[in-house]
């Protein structure tokens, strides 16, 4: 046996079951169908991923089981401090109305780890996990603004700067005149850049021991608007931000980066 033939079992496998989550459960005729791969081969794996316990089978229509929330879970509370900056979240979303989040970078994109939902909060694209390209959203972005030249060229690199809406930042140049704006305020906007209508203003949470992620607050444009979005909403993103800062740096003991 070669040494790619696992490596390609196992990408079947997660081709399978990511394609049952984005649907939201899925026949075998349905994974064939659409992965076109042939039925008994769909079968196999599908009846091991269930014995298995990772998928459940509700009168032949699969989908993922709560073992995946394990291991999500697990995986979240080692991103970052999630689970500490969730109270600041909170708070922010109450002081708002309006979602925010908390992302983090990782192998190059925009993690969703933590949020707090306002009252009036919208979620028109993200959840918990949901992974978004950085040059795109305001956390991203400000994540970028704080990342070492050579590791924003890594990530370009590997990405690249692909269009979402006709305000998306597509070049190089661009990028790097918004991360040395953003550096120098302390926050980055997020003008329908990602999605039309749709805005967003974000925070680093940045210590001497590294980068950690972005506070972002988001809603659509007819409530992000005027002095509220360019003015008063990056001061409130910035002061969870710092919050958030100070909650870690008690606890990790160290100091912040200048």
């Amino acid at each position: 046996m070669t040494a790619d033939v696992p490596l390609t079992t196992v990408a079947r496998a997660f081709e399978i079951l990511e394609y049952i989550r984005e649907e939201g459960g899925a026949s075998v005729s349905e994974v064939t169908d659409a992965l076109d791969v042939p039925k008994s081969t769909v079968h196999d794996y599908v009846t091991t991923l269930t014995r298995l316990g990772y998928l459940t089978n509700d009168g032949g229509e699969y989908d993922l089981s709560l073992a995946f929330l394990t291991h999500g879970t697990y995986a979240r509370n080692g991103v970052a401090y999630a689970d500490r900056v969730e109270p600041a979240l909170e708070e922010l979303a109450d002081e708002t109305g309006e979602i925010v989040w908390y992302i983090v970078e990782e192998r190059g994109r925009g993690v969703y780890a933590g949020r707090g939902i306002g009252r009036d909060a919208l979620q028109p694209y993200a959840s918990i996990g949901t992974r978004s390209a950085l040059h795109t959203i305001a956390g991203g972005k400000a994540i970028l603004a704080a990342l070492p030249d050579d590791r924003v060229d890594e990530i370009v690199a590997e990405h690249g700067l692909e269009r979402h809406t006709e305000r998306t930042i597509t070049t190089r140049e661009e990028l790097e005149e918004a991360r040395e704006r953003i550096a120098e305020r302390g926050y980055a906007l997020n003008d329908g850049e990602n999605i039309e209508g749709w805005r967003a203003v974000a925070s680093p949470v940045v210590l001497e021991s590294g980068l950690y992620g972005a506070i972002a607050v988001a809603g659509p444009r007819n409530r992000l608007r005027g002095e509220y979005f360019e003015e008063t909403l990056p001061e409130l993103a910035a002061g969870t931000a710092n919050e958030v800062q100070l909650r870690l740096r008690s606890e990790l003991g160290t100091t912040f980066s200048e």
